[in-house]
């Protein structure tokens, strides 16, 4: 028992001696690479023992050295700014790849930009320090009928799967302020992909709210693709859970959109117009709904029609029995002073196919008709 115990201990103390010596040498290179870092430093390290306790850590430097930038958001917008004009809204983000350091810049302004583009700089440095070395227009967003923009909220970066994306916001409005659209978009640097989401609609912001802005409208997540992707998914989660973006209920939104519609394709309806266009209404519209609680409908051999007021208009809503669809037939503003504006009080049938639309306008009354199934219309 004896021999066998001397034996072991023997054994022990020899693997104890083998493993002491291979970790002071070990150590030694790894102090040595530490105290002057460098790709090749760490190469070697690596090749030597690659499977060092060390291993791990010199591996990660490695990948710090080449593919980590030492520059934060405030850093890299403060170099970046030599190489824009004075007043330029930007944002920058900075990269490192290879041990090449890049400075991505996001421009709202500048020369020859439209308001429905962005701008995307690049700076690398190189030997003899920073220099410009790219410059593009991107399309970021619908601008329909916007004039200005701003940045809006902070900005933040974003690691998803070892690529770092620059998530930023920014707020466009047409001349008068009325209408308003914000827009969340994401910059990859690492793969030069650029990601937006809108919320578009009326400007309600009111001093007592405290905000910069409140929108109320819907965004355009219905018309977004990749929304398989977190990083798509994460711009659509942030205009949902924005207080300051107010959205419509379906059922208004459709309701707002078909009056809308109706009154771009029918401008000279109120005035001179002989012929009209109806647009057929969406079931799930609030128009529907409200024609089915008017008690006192009018009805022929082929229509049913309703008259009644809505977000701020006077609408005639048809129903049309042999497609058993919903058509808007006519918009116009909301009386609001029956002494000074005209006044559309009521409706009836004066055959299977033509609405009379009777009129008062202080003392005087007239009468529109209106043939739904040519569209045609007498004054």
């Amino acid at each position: 028992m004896l021999k066998k115990f001397s034996l072991a201990a023997i054994l022990l103390c020899a693997a104890v001696s083998v493993l002491n010596a291979q970790t002071k040498a070990e150590t030694k290179l790894y102090n040595k690479t530490l105290a002057k870092p460098s790709v090749a430093a760490f190469d070697k390290f690596l090749k030597k023992y690659p499977s060092s306790v060390y291993s791990a850590e010199i591996a990660a430097r490695k990948d710090t050295l080449l593919n980590i930038t030492p520059y934060s958001e405030d850093q890299a917008a403060a170099i970046l700014k030599d190489f824009l004009p004075a007043g330029c809204d930007y944002l920058a983000i900075a990269d490192r790849r290879e041990a090449i350091d890049r400075i991505y810049g996001i421009c709202l302004s500048g020369e020859g930009l439209d308001i429905s583009q962005i701008r995307i700089c690049t700076l690398e440095k190189g030997s003899g320090g920073w220099t410009l070395s790219g410059s593009y227009e991107a399309p970021a967003a619908d601008a329909e009928g916007m004039s200005s923009r701003r940045f809006a909220d902070e900005a933040k970066v974003v690691s998803i799967k070892g690529i770092r994306y620059l998530f930023f916001n920014y707020l466009m409005e047409d001349a008068q302020g009325q209408k308003q659209s914000y827009t969340a978009a994401y910059y990859a640097p690492q793969t030069d992909e650029l990601g937006t989401a809108s919320f578009s609609g009326d400007n309600i912001l009111k001093a007592s709210d405290n905000l910069s802005y409140k929108i109320y409208g819907r965004s355009n997540e219905k018309l977004l693709s990749g929304l398989n992707r977190p990083q798509m998914r994460l711009l659509v989660q942030s205009l949902n859970e924005n207080s300051a973006l107010v959205a419509i209920p379906e059922e208004k939104y459709l309701t707002l959109a078909a009056i809308q519609w109706w009154n771009d394709h029918n401008p000279e309806a109120l005035t001179s117009a002989t012929k009209l266009d109806f647009n057929i209404i969406q079931k799930e519209s609030s128009l529907v709904s409200q024609y089915a609680n008017v008690k006192k409908k009018k009805r022929s051999a082929k229509y049913g029609a309703a008259l009644f007021d809505t977000d701020g208009y006077t609408v005639i809503v048809v129903y049309r029995k042999a497609s058993d669809d919903y058509v808007l037939a006519w918009v116009e503003p909301e009386c609001k002073n029956s002494m000074k504006d005209r006044l559309l009080n009521s409706i009836s049938f004066d055959d299977a196919n033509t609405i009379s639309m009777s009129y008062y306008h202080g003392n005087r009354t007239f009468k529109y008709r209106l043939n739904l199934a040519s569209h045609s219309l007498r004054r």
